[in-house]
């Protein structure tokens, strides 16, 4: 076995340990995120095939082919969305992550790296650090696919980034940036973007530039307040905020300001989404 990647932060360790057939994730936490739900951990090849597309993903398994991304196996054919094996860490190959593909929305190949919906129980999105590096969540419900995830998805190559909303009236709005690309922790994983199109309003160009803040991690840039704890969200924000797609879940209308699942273009700063979807996919 060898070590691929050791990612510390405090007093917790991540290590990837990779072997000749399987990969595994050994995590020691302290009480600080004893809590947390990880998404952003190795799933082995022990599902049972329910349909043609389990038994053909399976199949190309077996052949060894490993897609990097959605949009790799949507190039091989697979329409329908769902959760699919990937493999996205440059330094580590062999190692195995498990994401939900869009398949569908403007040609599919998407990889979903965000999703609010209407569920209960509700997934708590005022999280630590820690826990928006690695990931949370349930890939059938809401979830945040990890900032160590996203950083090596939008490595690979160029990639666009999409924004599918959803009010409580049921109407639909999107936004896309042609350039997405989040650094790794050592930049605090800072944010680049750009290339506006869709019919939201332009909520996320204002991010260009920023560090990823949490409520115990401030790196925006107003001196007076940490933008998270102000508006119960973590997000790239700078002074504070056009959106704020991980704050509270208000079910729409609320009386405070600016902190729930908000898009100030499309229903401002006192109105909290019903769905939203963050979702990446290679420029070519």
């Amino acid at each position: 076995m060898k070590i691929c990647q050791v990612i510390m932060e405090k007093s917790v360790w991540v290590m990837m340990v990779v072997g000749i057939c399987s990969a595994s994730v050994m995590v020691v936490a302290d009480n600080s995120t004893a809590g947390a739900t990880l998404l952003h951990r190795n799933y082995k090849e022990a599902q049972n095939p329910t349909d043609d597309t389990d038994h053909a993903k399976m199949m190309f398994s077996r052949l060894g082919i490993k897609n990097n991304n959605c949009l790799e196996w949507r190039k091989l054919g697979f329409k329908t969305s769902g959760v699919y094996d990937i493999y996205p860490y440059y330094l580590c190959p062999t190692f195995l992550v498990q994401v939900y593909c869009d398949m569908t929305t403007d040609g599919g190949g998407w990889t979903v790296i965000q999703r609010r919906e209407d569920l209960v129980p509700r997934e708590d999105f005022y999280r630590t650090w820690m826990e928006y590096l690695l990931g949370f969540g349930h890939l059938s419900g809401e979830f945040w696919a990890g900032l160590d995830l996203i950083h090596f998805l939008t490595y690979q190559k160029f990639n666009q980034i999409r924004f599918d909303l959803t009010d409580f009236n049921n109407n639909t709005r999107w936004a896309q940036y042609q350039f997405f690309y989040v650094h790794d922790k050592r930049s605090s994983y800072k944010v680049e973007v750009n290339g506006y199109t869709g019919d939201a309003g332009d909520g996320f160009s204002d991010t260009n530039g920023n560090m990823f803040t949490t409520k115990d991690y401030d790196v925006d840039i107003d001196d007076n307040r940490n933008c998270a704890v102000s508006f119960k969200g973590a997000w790239w924000y700078k002074s504070c905020h056009h959106s704020n797609l991980n704050g509270q879940y208000h079910r729409g209308n609320h009386t405070s300001f600016a902190d729930g699942v908000n898009w100030e273009p499309f229903r401002g700063y006192h109105y909290s989404l019903k769905t939203t979807e963050m979702k990446i996919r290679p420029a070519y």
